[in-house]
């Protein structure tokens, strides 16, 4: 098996159990308890696993299903964190996910495009990032 075979297959088990976390979630919760449930929390913090990966891999790829699954939550987090009926604790609880989720995102991003830079797979050549 190749090194970037390894590499996709390690990234998609961590891919894999960030989606499980996620269907683990009652979003139904009325006042969205769910802020306050540790499964909730689970998966914001399985976002960490993923960005230590890229930042310790080569990998280049993110997954579809990723970018996809991390805009939801952005639009979801950011209507709690603005939802003045919640009490003061639960849009707290949703602006401190919103920026836990973002800051590992970002540094996927930022160890994506470095780890592409390393290996120069930019097919259409250098991408010009604005930091």
């Amino acid at each position: 098996m190749a090194n970037s075979d390894f590499i996709g297959i390690k990234r998609r088990r961590i891919e894999y159990r960030i989606m499980a976390h996620y269907d683990q979630i009652d979003f139904t919760f009325k006042q969205r308890a769910w802020l306050e449930d540790a499964r909730f929390w689970d998966f914001v913090f399985a976002w960490y696993e993923l960005a230590k990966y890229y930042d310790e891999s080569t990998d280049t790829a993110i997954g579809a299903g990723m970018i996809d699954l991390y805009m939801h939550c952005v639009n979801v987090l950011r209507e709690a964190a603005q939802d003045r009926s919640l009490t003061e604790r639960r849009r707290d609880k949703a602006a401190d996910a919103l920026y836990q989720i973002n800051y590992y995102v970002n540094q996927i991003m930022l160890s994506a495009h470095r780890n592409s830079q390393a290996g120069d797979d930019d097919p259409a050549g250098r991408m010009d990032w604005k930091r």
